[in-house]
């Protein structure tokens, strides 16, 4: 009894972690094609918890078969947290109305999160007293939480980026369905042949789409910009894009314009001459952000200081000013140590 109870735990644990990465993704997601990410995260969060409380709610009629419904909740949760990405880049091609979509996949996921520790509790009940039921099941929901959180900080953003995060996360609600049914076969009712189809088809599916993901994302995320993208990098902070047309390229952070060799000297002169005039002996300069070093150039090749110091939030944007060679025909070398 007290084996199958843990697996259900450990399922609630997984669930717990997917479910704060799914809810991460989307923010990230409303942040990148919305804009204003500080309003952006809390309406996501604010919705999908609500949609969790729905989902709780609505787990009230299910009333036969619990662990049955169970794994069919996890493998849809599987397909969509897997694909909210490649949707969110799809539509974004055909419809102005992207928040309208990422909005949507939120409450749906939101409430299909809802319904997990409902059915995990009453399924769970046979096999422990109420008090510590609910004490475990709620404890190992939160524990995934913070793991989901570290991982989409830590790894999942920085390193796999919007691009494989989600199919990462669709495999884990997918094999807490696969482990369930292996586990705890006894408890299903549903036919054996029925489960094996519909498990094989999901890792179809998801499998397919993580293979696709890059394409179908680049050919979504070209459709917001007038011009070719000729660089794209999600970092640990922020998406980059570089777009070209004919001998100019624009330089876009989350999608918001930074700059454009066409005409950022209008913004980086006076930047940087009036302030310099006012400090009489240009020696040691710190510039705070300024990561694509025209700032940095302006200095260079207008006076002679003894250092100049730039600070960015982003290491991979003064990377990309030391290493690309738009970048470093744009600052004339101006980020490398000289």
């Amino acid at each position: 009894m007290q084996k199958k109870s843990n697996i259900l735990k450990y399922a609630l644990f997984a669930t717990g972690l997917s479910g704060i990465v799914a809810e991460y993704i989307l923010s990230t997601l409303a942040t990148y094609f919305l804009g204003d990410s500080i309003m952006q995260w809390t309406l996501i969060l604010s919705f999908m918890l609500f949609s969790m409380g729905l989902g709780s709610s609505l787990s009230r009629f299910i009333k036969t078969n619990l662990i049955d419904k169970f794994i069919f909740i996890e493998f849809l949760l599987s397909v969509l947290a897997a694909f909210s990405t490649s949707l969110a880049y799809t539509f974004s091609v055909y419809t102005e109305v992207r928040g309208i979509i990422i909005y949507s996949l939120a409450i749906l996921i939101g409430i299909l999160i809802g319904l997990e520790i409902p059915l995990v509790t009453r399924i769970n009940e046979q096999f422990e007293e109420l008090r510590v039921n609910i004490a475990n099941v709620l404890e190992k929901d939160y524990y995934g939480s913070l793991l989901g959180g570290l991982f989409f900080a830590f790894v999942g953003l920085p390193y796999l980026g919007l691009t494989y995060t989600p199919f990462i996360l669709g495999m884990v609600n997918f094999l807490v369905a696969v482990m369930l049914y292996i586990r705890l076969k006894p408890l299903f009712s549903i036919n054996k042949n029925i489960i094996m189809v519909s498990a094989a088809a999901v890792l179809i599916i998801i499998s397919t789409g993580a293979v696709f993901a890059k394409e179908i994302i680049l050919y979504g995320e070209q459709a917001k910009y007038a011009d070719k993208i000729v660089y794209s990098e999600q970092s640990r902070y922020q998406k980059l894009v570089v777009t070209q047309w004919n001998d100019y390229y624009w330089f876009y952070i989350n999608g918001n314009q930074q700059l454009s060799t066409f005409d950022e000297w209008l913004y980086h002169e006076p930047l940087v001459h009036p302030a310099a005039a006012l400090c009489g002996e240009v020696k040691d300069v710190l510039i705070l952000g300024g990561g694509d070093g025209c700032a940095a150039r302006e200095i260079f090749e207008h006076y002679n200081p003894q250092s100049v110091t730039v600070v960015d939030l982003d290491p991979a944007v003064t990377r990309l000013a030391q290493t690309n060679e738009i970048f470093r025909k744009l600052n004339k070398d101006a980020m490398l140590d000289k």
